[in-house]
């Protein structure tokens, strides 16, 4: 921690995440959705200024422009709920240099979220317990528990139930984002409940059994979110398939898309995938797994 005329900065790098499967279960009553789904962090990030303060304002900025920088962004959100155990003078100054593509599936704005809560709970010296910080985190979207920890997680509930997993060892991402933004909202409201409310729900230990066994045993997880995505969205569809055709561990969209990743075996394989895509002018990137969704780094004084 580092404090620079009352004010204390981090640099933060804030990963994506991608759903290896993804089951609906039922529209619950207080609107959400009751999901079971497979976590995984990738090495793809935002990075993130974070500097502290007690002016009780909230400034942010983003290197995309098109990202909202109003009360409406994930980062301010994140500071407005870490207020009442901040005090009401909190303010900060972020600024986020945007690497994960915007309506992608991929959490960016999430794990941005959760790098602000981390980066109060210890600028601040609350040292809240990781319960309060989850809760915390909920307030701000659903998949913001997760990128409090990161790793390979089990997700209940509207995903923040969170179970660790077997770490997934090995394999390299291919991560491609056709030129369409989807709306979670659209997707959820599109899904037909009568196909998925019965089927198969992640059985913990045989999830742990097929990660131990990765790569010598490829996972049959899926994402029932293709099928409301690929009919409409052509493009998601083409990529999945083509990514599908060319025979990895795993081919899916990740959370409610648009992006859509494949785990190849090695570095040079998933860059010849990734520049088939590139090409096109479409948003590509290569990751490995990561044990982590946050790392915080302390400013020095100069």
């Amino acid at each position: 921690m580092t404090t620079v005329e009352g004010s204390i900065k981090y640099t933060a790098r804030a990963r994506a995440k991608v759903n290896l499967g993804l089951e609906v279960l039922r529209r619950r009553r207080d609107g959400y959705h009751e999901i079971e789904t497979i976590f995984q962090s990738v090495n793809l990030y935002d990075e993130l200024d974070i500097t502290l303060n007690r002016s009780g304002r909230t400034v942010v900025t983003c290197s995309d422009p098109e990202i909202p920088t109003d009360e409406t962004n994930l980062c301010w959100r994140a500071l407005d709920a870490m207020r009442p155990h901040a005090g009401r003078d909190l303010g900060a100054v972020i600024h986020v240099d945007k690497r994960i593509p915007k309506c992608a599936g991929l959490g960016g704005g999430s794990a941005d979220a959760a790098a602000v809560i981390l980066a109060v709970d210890r600028g601040e010296a609350l040292n809240l317990p990781c319960k309060t910080l989850e809760k915390i985190a909920l307030e701000c979207g659903s998949d913001v528990p997760f990128m409090l920890h990161g790793g390979t997680m089990l997700g209940r509930g509207r995903g923040e139930i969170l179970t660790p997993l077997t770490s997934l060892r090995g394999g390299v991402f291919v991560i491609v984002k056709p030129p369409v933004d989807i709306s979670t909202s659209w997707v959820y409201k599109n899904a037909n409940f009568q196909l998925t409310r019965r089927r198969y729900r992640f059985n913990l230990k045989a999830v742990n059994a097929l990660l131990a066994r990765f790569p010598n045993v490829a996972p049959s997880f899926r994402n029932v979110l293709e099928e409301v995505v690929c009919p409409s969205h052509p493009s998601v569809s083409e990529v999945l398939e083509e990514l599908l055709a060319s025979k990895p561990y795993l081919a899916s969209m990740s959370g409610s898309g648009s992006a859509v990743f494949a785990i190849v075996d090695n570095e040079a394989r998933a860059s010849q995938l990734a520049e088939r895509f590139s090409v096109r002018g479409f948003f590509t990137a290569v990751a490995e797994p990561s044990a982590r969704a946050v790392d915080l780094y302390p400013v020095e004084a100069r």
